[in-house]
This record gives C-alpha cells, structure tokens and sequence, in this order.
C-alpha cells in the first residue's frame, strides 16, 4: 500500500492535466471532471464516487468556479457542483484553487482553502506564458510585422514587464502607460519610454490593466484601425460595445497561460502547490 499523500484534481483546462503530472511524480494523483477522450493512459488515475473522504488535497483551476455554484469544468459534460468537492476531502484536508468566491469559502470551509493565484512566485512565472500568448495572437491577427510598429502597453505591472521585453525583442517601438511614479521610475530604469495618457498614432495596443480606461473619449483619440488585446481580468479593461460601434477591433484574451503554454502553467500551478505542502510540513515538524 502506498504511503504517499493523496492528491485529487478536479476540473479546469489542459493546465489541470499536466499539472497532474508533475505531482505525480511526489504523490499519489487522481483526476476527475475530465470526460474519458482528453484522458490519455498515463501516470493519473480517474477517481470515481466512492472515495469519499479519501483525499489528503484537493487542486482546483483557475479561475475554479463557473456559474457561483459549479467548478470550471470545460471538458467534462457534467455538471460539477462545489458540494461534490466536500465529499472526497478529508476532516484535515487542504484544497487548493485559484480566484474562489464567497460560496464556495462557505461550502469549502475559507480557513482550509489556499489560493495558490496570490502567491507572487505564480503571478511572476506566469506573465511569460501570458505574455507570449498575446504576442503570439497578435502576429496571427496583424496584417503587418511587429518590427518598427508603435505599440503601446497599458500598465507596468508584471505580465506589461515581460510583454515589453518580447516586443522590443522584435524591434518593436513600445511605449508603456504609467500610473504611477514607481512604474514611471522602473520604466525609465529599464530604457522603456513612457506616457500617462493613452492617445497616439498606435497599431497594435496591449492592456493589462484591469480598470475601464478604455473609453469611447478615449477611442476618439486612436486611430481608427487600431487594434487592442485586453489582457485584463473580469470585467476588463475596454468598453467592448462602444469599440464595436467605432470598428475598432478588440480582443478580449482571457486564459491565454491554458491555451498557448499549457504544460508551462500546469508545471507553474503544480509547483507552487508542492511549495505551499512543504512549507506547510515545515511549519507542523
């Protein structure tokens, strides 16, 4: 009989499975919220209702929760209800998710869940992948190269770091938008022009801030045919409806770590919570 900590997965995007993976490799791993045809035969196991209580953790996705009361489950056709998660962890258990609402702390109990997006290892790590993946969506979608394009990035913050650096990898000309005199301090440190007021003859315009600056006073100082990828979490940063009554193009790239680096950001999730174990181990010697 194994003598390994038993993890169950349940719910979420590709970034679920590969995650499981990596914890594979220290425990004992099942998943569940995945219909049989994303599962491949491999090192994971499917838990089934029975194992009830059985589970020492419980790794949730980001974001976990769909509709107030279902796990964020694309891949399975069934319904997950947060009630599920209870039955399969243990009295002492520990469950981990990303941006879980005030239903599920209640149903989850707040005091044994940890959510591993606050840590600021995930929130630097992952700004690569995100930062990659818009780049990457916006060669697919721009007519032109980015090399010699005006670009502006609104924001300073992690994920507009690393998307500026990749840009100017390029041999793009990228101005950054500043809020504040510290991110005007970094900026100047890092040779990053900066503005504190979004107008200009841009192509392509990157948002990572996650307030409504884009505004259709806003909109009438941009070119018409700009286009903007908002990187920003719910509820974004862009008037969608008054940009569409303007032709501008916006795209909206929620959840790009799951869609273009997947294995990168399960490593990145699995590995943060294999930390938080250890620390909490430590901290119980």
């Amino acid at each position: 009989m194994s003598n390994k900590k038993k993890i169950l997965v349940i719910g979420g995007d590709l970034r679920q499975i590969y995650c499981s993976h990596r914890l594979a490799q220290s425990f004992d791993v099942y998943i569940n919220g995945f219909d049989d045809e994303h599962l491949a035969v491999s090192d994971i196991k499917k838990a089934d209702a029975s194992m009830k209580r059985e589970f020492d953790y419980i790794v949730l996705p980001v974001p976990a929760i769909r509709d107030i009361r279902y796990i964020n489950a694309p891949f399975s056709k069934k319904a997950i209800g947060i009630e599920y998660v209870k039955e399969f962890i243990k009295p002492s258990g520990i469950i981990f998710g990303g941006k879980l609402n005030e239903y599920a702390n209640e149903i989850l109990g707040k005091d044994r869940i940890y959510d591993y997006t606050q840590r600021e290892e995930f929130n630097i790590l992952n700004a690569i992948p995100s930062a990659e993946g818009a780049v990457q969506l916006a060669l697919e979608e721009l007519p032109v190269t980015l090399n010699g394009e005006k670009i502006l990035v609104t924001g300073y913050g992690r994920i507009g770091r690393a998307l500026i650096g990749i840009l100017k990898g390029f041999g793009a000309d990228v101005t950054a938008l500043v809020r504040s005199e510290t991110s005007n301090a970094w900026a100047k440190l890092a040779g990053v022009k900066t503005c504190r007021e979004i107008s200009g003859n841009y192509r392509l315009i990157f948002n990572t801030v996650p307030d409504m600056i884009f505004t259709g006073e806003v909109f009438k100082r941009l070119n018409s045919d700009v286009m903007i990828i908002d990187l920003a979490s719910k509820p974004g940063g862009v008037d969608f409806e008054t940009a569409s009554q303007l032709g501008i193009k916006v795209i909206w790239a929620l959840g790009l770590p799951g869609k273009t680096a997947p294995v990168t950001s399960g490593e990145i999730i699995a590995d943060i919570i294999i930390t938080i174990i250890n620390e909490r181990s430590a901290i119980d010697v």
